[in-house]
């Protein structure tokens, strides 16, 4: 389908209206004529953007192969029973094809329409733009994640932008420069995460913010501690679970029969240790 097609609304019950059937009335065996007539006639309104006015000198050409005189007569047929009315536009006659600006709208609309539509492929081009220079390379990655690891006690707060997430994710969790103690759980929460979206652009935003939640809900670790673990974790390339982030706070192996991402294989916790983790 060529980009360029232009269409109009048209009601599918349009050949059973009741302006319509009295054409057989007034035309006769024309009716059929004056019906393609009158489509002609909203269809160059669409392609011209004329708000439903039709000049009377276009009136012969729309209805070729039929003489000037022959389409003037259809035209007037169509304005007896309601379908177009005379009406003139800088001093030059036409016709006003009456449902049109109902159905299709007029100049201002499309030209609007047309503005919001570049609007969003601009938009959308930026964002592509974008994408690649948000990707870091692996080994930047870890040096950043080394570099903040080893800064403690700073209340500094990432400003990089959350990669995923609903709105209220983005929006509603806007964190100002305070101590940790002044801050809400939620606010704490997308402070951490985004410490730990800015060396790994790529995480999943959402699911990495509910495993902070957890760690900040246990009550058992501090805002350092956790921002601490999550920029080890993405030193080391492994992903941020509730088991992987409770095992970086609490200094526990990890569960045996899992490999760490050096492909080093992990040792199992002691079932009798489990509690020590698991309380709140």
């Amino acid at each position: 389908m060529p980009f360029t097609e232009i269409y109009i609304k048209l009601i599918v019950g349009f050949h059973r209206d009741p302006k319509v059937r009295r054409l057989v009335s007034v035309c006769g065996m024309e009716a059929g004529l004056a019906r393609d007539l009158y489509l002609a006639m909203a269809l160059h309104c669409k392609e011209n953007l004329t708000d439903g006015w039709v000049p009377d000198e276009e009136v012969g050409a729309l209805a070729y192969p039929l003489p000037p005189d022959h389409a003037n007569q259809l035209a007037k047929q169509l304005a007896s029973v309601g379908l177009i009315k005379e009406v003139s536009k800088s001093e030059a006659p036409g016709w006003q094809v009456l449902a049109y600006l109902k159905r299709n709208g007029s100049r201002d609309d499309a030209e609007q329409l047309s503005l919001v539509r570049a609007e969003a492929g601009r938009a959308g081009g930026r964002k592509s733009r974008k994408r690649p220079a948000q990707r870091t390379s692996q080994a930047n990655s870890k040096q950043v994640a080394n570099q903040v690891a080893k800064q403690t006690g700073s209340n500094a707060v990432s400003v990089s932008v959350v990669p995923s997430g609903t709105t209220e994710d983005r929006d509603s969790l806007q964190t100002p420069t305070v101590s940790a103690g002044e801050l809400t759980i939620t606010q704490r929460s997308k402070r951490l995460t985004d410490a730990y979206a800015a060396v790994e652009p790529m995480c999943k935003w959402p699911a990495v913010n509910g495993v902070v939640l957890s760690a900040i809900k246990s009550g058992r670790f501090s805002d350092d501690e956790i921002r601490a673990a999550l920029l080890r974790l993405a030193a080391e390339n492994r992903s941020v679970t509730i088991d992987t982030l409770r095992t970086e706070l609490g200094g526990l192996p990890p569960p045996r029969g899992r490999a760490s991402a050096n492909g080093r294989q992990q040792q199992s916790v002691n079932p009798r240790d489990e509690w020590k983790f698991n309380r709140s």
